[in-house]
């Protein structure tokens, strides 16, 4: 009848599973990354001398290379400030500002997932003796908790909150515990409909597509600076300088798609390491061994598989193995007897009777 709990810890004790999950997510988002970022480093380093010559080739004036190799009129310079500066703050923004929103997910989802285990709780007690009612119940709960809680981070909040109420597993819980007039699990519904809607609105992307394509090409843009100022210098250091260049190009190149890419994976929403995914696997662990006992429990079938009766009968219901547990774990918390307390129970007819009622 402890199937359940030692199940439960045995699942705490052995973190292998999870942790090996993380740590692919943590490798999958990493490769997502640094890949991208070192293949674009090392372009940047192979086509920055290339480039730069094929600019002098262009320019071919000793004037302009005069100017260009020593930057005389700060107007590379100030080119540069403008661009660095309107990247730098933008990226900053939009990092700061996905990251924000990645935070309300967290509290949204911890919010929803206590309102979640409330609910189950309200439909087991309410649902007590009515099996098949129960059994409608734990069903839409488990469509609830996979399709809506699980899966719902990659799908689109809006088109998730436009489909018909009577599709809501939530509606069908309510329904079925109603007669008349909403029952008293009403109000946990709507505190659980409130923590989703939370959650939708948090999810929801207020950021188009098209601004981080604005990023990008105000980091092309940057970049696009180095090439002309490497045409200049090469006229002073040749080639041997503009390989050097190469380098230090290549390595600011590697930084700015990494912080790009960053800022994708926060722009993304699930899946990766900087989303909630693995946290909401680990909250949702408990709920979802809650839901299987009871389901099974209500089915009849044990952990192995095999079908098994009621063992307890108690003022006319059949009771389950979670409800016997919790008898017996209440009856394990039941303050000591009122014989350790000899003089609790007096009475002025004899000592007989004070010690029939503390024997009681």
């Amino acid at each position: 009848e402890f199937n359940y709990i030692i199940n439960y810890t045995n699942t705490n004790t052995n973190n292998s599973p999870p942790q090996q999950l993380e740590l692919q997510v943590q490798l999958q988002t990493l490769s997502r990354i640094l890949l991208p970022s070192l293949g674009s480093s090392l372009l940047a380093y192979l086509l920055f001398p290339p480039l730069a010559l094929q600019l002098s080739y262009l320019i071919n004036d000793s004037a302009t290379f005069a100017v260009l190799s020593v930057d005389s009129s700060q107007f590379i310079q100030n080119f540069l400030t403008v661009t660095g500066l309107t990247f730098s703050i933008l990226v900053g923004q939009t990092y700061y500002f996905m990251y924000q929103q990645q935070e309300a997910v967290f509290v949204s989802l911890f919010g929803e997932v206590t309102e979640a285990k409330s609910l189950l709780e309200q439909v087991a007690l309410v649902c007590q003796g009515r099996r098949d009612m129960y059994e409608m119940c734990l069903g839409a709960m488990k469509e609830y908790v996979e399709e809506d809680l699980k899966r719902g981070l990659g799908k689109d909040p809006a088109l998730s909150l436009s489909g018909r109420p009577m599709d809501d597993p939530l509606e069908v819980i309510m329904y079925l515990t109603s007669v008349g007039i909403p029952s008293s699990i009403y109000d946990t519904v709507r505190s659980l409909r409130q923590a989703r809607a939370t959650r939708l609105a948090a999810l929801q992307k207020k950021l188009p597509p098209v601004h981080l394509l604005l990023l990008w090409l105000l980091a092309l843009i940057e970049l696009s600076s180095f090439p002309i100022l490497g045409a200049g210098t090469q006229t002073i250091g040749g080639y041997n300088i503009l390989t050097i260049e190469g380098v230090l190009f290549g390595i600011m190149t590697f930084g700015i798609v990494l912080t790009l890419n960053v800022v994708g994976e926060l722009y993304v929403g699930s899946g990766g390491a900087y989303n909630v995914d693995s946290v909401l696997r680990v909250m949702v662990k408990g709920l979802d061994e809650e839901l299987e006992v009871r389901m099974r429990d209500v089915a009849g079938v044990d952990d192995d598989g095999d079908n098994r009766g009621e063992t307890l009968i108690l003022g006319g219901k059949s009771l389950g193995a979670v409800e016997q547990s919790e008898m017996e774990r209440r009856k394990r918390m039941i303050m000591p007897s009122p014989s350790y307390y000899p003089m609790r129970y007096s009475s002025i007819l004899g000592m007989e009777d004070s010690t029939e009622a503390n024997n009681i």
